[in-house]
């Protein structure tokens, strides 16, 4: 059984998308290069229940993928906290 993520999208407009997904197959140099081009497309592009769903970029405020996954884009800054 595939671990499963979970991806939180927050919107400009305060709304938020909550969905769960299967651990994405290939090696870390391969998702690392499928992440990086979802990052500089102007949609978030996901198959969800077998539709294709395309969110503007311009209309997220942020995204959350939890766990992270284990290849990151290299500017990432880790062991950050959220505090209030």
């Amino acid at each position: 059984m595939k671990p499963t993520k979970h991806l939180y999208l927050y919107f400009q407009d305060g709304q938020r998308l909550a969905m769960r997904f299967p651990q994405q197959q290939g090696d870390p140099a391969q998702i690392s290069r499928l992440l990086r081009m979802q990052l500089e497309s102007p949609f978030i592009s996901l198959e969800v229940d077998g539709d294709l769903l395309l969110i503007p970029r311009e209309s997220i405020k942020y995204l959350q993928v939890c766990p992270a996954p284990q290849s990151i884009p290299e500017t990432t800054i880790l062991g950050a906290e959220l505090i209030d």
